[in-house]
């Protein structure tokens, strides 16, 4: 099996994270014949925030950087 979704998200949506609308994560772990999706415990979402929060903000960081790189060139081809 592999996972294939990893999903955190409030509950509802539309509403702001609060006591009355949690973040909720679900794992979606698939192979050849079947589909499993899980839900994951309070806990849990705390670890696999803990885990990933740095890997996002290095990759967010990355994508910034490349970006402003790409509106510097652009804006140097004009002058």
């Amino acid at each position: 099996m592999k996972i294939t979704e990893l999903k955190i998200a409030p509950k509802a949506t539309w509403d702001a994270v609060g006591r009355n609308n949690p973040l909720v994560c679900t794992v979606k772990l698939s192979s050849k014949d079947v589909v499993v999706e899980t839900l994951l415990h309070d806990d849990q979402i705390k670890q696999v925030l803990m885990l990933i929060q740095g890997i996002v903000a290095e990759a967010a960081e990355r994508n910034v950087a490349a970006f402003v790189s790409q509106v510097l060139a652009i804006e140097g081809e004009g002058n």
